[in-house]
């Protein structure tokens, strides 16, 4: 199951995964994400993926999170990523599509902790 919302109050763009994910459910989350993007404009925003209680993707489906994530750092309103996980295995996953660690390990952030990402997020 999936979730997409932005909040041009909040400058966030939320996306909340839960339970089992099929490639096919990332598909439509990509569209859905593609729209979210759009409606963003060049208005600064920071991206929050919720992924308590999922289930370790597929490798296809990680890839098109990866995508996701690679497409939204290339809006110029885009300020990072606060990616929050309950399973080590999701964090890692994740950790495995980082946009790009080695030029802005700043802007995405990979964690277990709550009150971590809502500082990242409110930054």
């Amino acid at each position: 199951m999936w979730r997409i919302e932005f909040d041009p109050e909040q400058q966030r763009l939320s996306i909340r995964l839960t339970d089992h994910v099929s490639a096919s459910q990332m598909r439509d989350l990509a569209s859905a994400h593609a729209e979210a993007l759009e409606n963003a404009g060049d208005q600064p925003f920071k991206v929050f993926v919720d992924l308590r209680g999922l289930f370790p993707l597929e490798s296809d489906a990680v890839a098109i999170m990866g995508a996701m994530k690679r497409i939204a750092s290339e809006v110029s309103g885009c300020r990072g990523f606060a990616i929050l996980a309950d399973s080590p295995t999701v964090a890692m996953q994740q950790r495995r599509t980082r946009v790009d660690p080695a030029t802005h390990p700043d802007r995405e952030l990979i964690t277990l902790d709550p009150d971590q990402a809502k500082r990242f997020l409110t930054e």
